[in-house]
């Protein structure tokens, strides 16, 4: 697949019909009308992985299963991989030829709220 010559790199994709439920702090995906830059983490048949480098979420019990008291829960900022179905995606820009990459003025970032 073309796109596999892109991993580790940015592209720009455009999402369509994209679900309202999945609008939101945990998709990072908060317009999805935009074009977004990603980050190309991994293809496959069912759609594409991508990096949300600023994903929220607060920790309520630890590895162990012993529960967090609510005071001593912090919210803390990790990177997910998110898969997109290929259901979701209307186009795909790749940047063959560029090595640096700034943020297109169309473009937005998954997981920054611009």
């Amino acid at each position: 697949m073309h796109l596999d010559s892109f991993i580790n790199q940015k592209i720009q994709i455009r999402l369509k019909n994209f679900p309202e439920y999945l609008v939101g702090p945990v998709t990072g995906i908060f317009d999805p009308d935009a074009w977004y830059l990603v980050k190309l983490i991994k293809t496959e048949n069912m759609g594409i992985w991508v990096e949300n480098p600023c994903h929220k979420r607060v920790k309520v019990q630890e590895e162990d299963g012993t529960p967090i008291p609510e005071e001593k829960q912090q919210e803390e900022e990790c990177t997910t991989n998110l898969l997109i179905r290929w259901d979701y995606i209307g186009s795909v820009i790749t940047f063959p030829n560029d090595t640096t990459l700034g943020l297109d003025k169309k473009a937005k970032l998954i997981g920054f709220r611009l």
